[in-house]
């Protein structure tokens, strides 16, 4: 179940913002200050962040480092006495998902958490593809590294043989047990993985 991690300093508040959500199939965790928050262990897969912020300056400053201390899959959904359209484009900047002002519509937060969470369950599952195409790279030899690295390169299969030292045979043959090994059936099947490791960072 996806999570709704809330964080608003006054008890009323809090049930405001929960009322609206109630009927919605989430899970509610309440914190009454931003470093009870940041210091929270175990963040759920999916899920996203309301918080009720006062107003400048102490607002983005509160979102920067909201945003250094999550990860990256939880969008973060900002509450304020008033959202005019620079502070809007400043929350976006620090990395906010939206920005709502007091009161908040009933309707209008549920539609705002709602579509965080669809991002959340797109962000959670490149982070989980992007972690099972790490540990697939890391059974690569690093021979089947460097033949796959040349071959999309543009090289061909002698010209690659003849820069690592090795028989066109043996590049055909470590060519196919990488492809193998990180789930690709064509060339191009390869090529998307390889640009979706960023494989020259991948450890």
């Amino acid at each position: 179940m996806p999570t709704l991690y809330l964080v608003a300093q006054d008890k009323r508040q809090q049930e405001a913002l929960a009322e609206p959500l109630a009927g919605e199939s989430l899970q509610t965790v309440v914190f009454s200050c931003v470093s009870d928050f940041v210091s929270h262990e175990g963040f759920d897969e999916v899920g996203c962040v309301v918080i009720d912020l006062p107003g400048p300056p102490t607002f983005l400053k509160s979102i920067l480092r909201l945003r250094a201390a999550l990860p990256e899959h939880l969008p973060v959904i900002v509450i304020t006495e008033k959202a005019d359209v620079t502070l809007a484009v400043q929350a976006m900047k620090q990395g906010a998902f939206d920005l709502l002002e007091q009161p908040v519509e009933g309707a209008r937060l549920v539609a705002s958490v709602l579509s965080a969470m669809k991002v959340s369950r797109a962000r959670a599952a490149r982070v989980r593809r992007k972690r099972e195409l790490i540990a697939r790279y890391q059974t690569l030899s690093p021979r089947e590294k460097d033949v796959v690295d040349a071959v999309l390169g543009g090289r061909g299969n002698r010209e690659v043989a003849s820069k690592l030292g090795i028989k066109p045979r043996t590049v055909e043959t470590h060519r196919s047990n990488a492809m193998n090994k990180l789930g690709a059936r064509t060339l191009p099947d390869l090529v998307r993985i390889w640009l979706d490791l960023d494989a020259g960072h991948a450890s």
